[in-house]
């Protein structure tokens, strides 16, 4: 059984215990446009991800799972950035068990957000279908206006970094590879 067949159902559930859903949306609206908001083209992907407080998860994972060494490299690499928001999506229990117990795995799904090269927006093609580093692939819709991977809206596209790109998503991206024994 794979993991996004196991994981994806849990992903409507609220983690947000505010009921009045006008100021949940008024709250994720703030989050997305701040996210990437202080990012620099002249800070490597790590500096810009540990400046922006919409990172800090990402940021800590990516420190505990040695890609922090990988994304200070000159690279040049593509990230696919969760933002808090999106780790805070994770059924109950499963974040603490990727970071405490499943390292490994945590790795796996990490070095799936990321694609050795840089992808800009304007080279991307409907369908395309990018490596990661976890050496799957990822699948790049083009609709209207917005650019999905594997089915999550990109938020913010194309912030330029000195060793890379970085997409902003507020969701996991998880590899097919990733099996259910992990949960």
């Amino acid at each position: 059984m794979l993991l996004p067949a196991l994981v994806l159902p849990f992903f409507s559930i609220q983690c947000n215990n505010n009921s009045n859903k006008h100021d949940d949306t008024t709250a994720k609206e703030r989050a997305t446009v701040s996210a990437g908001s202080h990012m620099s083209s002249a800070k490597t992907i790590l500096e810009n991800i540990r400046t922006d407080s919409a990172f800090t998860i990402l940021d800590e994972v990516l420190d505990s799972n040695g890609f922090d060494e990988t994304l200070s490299q000159s690279g040049p690499f593509t990230i696919f950035a969760p933002t808090n928001e999106g780790f805070r999506k994770l059924p109950p229990g499963i974040y603490e068990s990727l970071t405490q117990n499943r390292k490994a795995d945590l790795g796996n799904i990490l070095s799936y957000h990321i694609i050795a090269g840089s992808i800009k927006i304007k080279d991307l093609k409907d369908g395309e279908k990018p490596r990661t580093l976890a050496g799957e692939e990822l699948i790049i819709t083009l609709r209207k206006d917005k650019v999905l991977v594997n089915g999550i809206e990109v938020v913010n596209a194309d912030i330029q970094c000195s060793n890379g790109i970085i997409y902003i998503i507020n969701d996991l991206l998880f590899p097919r590879n990733q099996t259910s024994r992990v949960y």
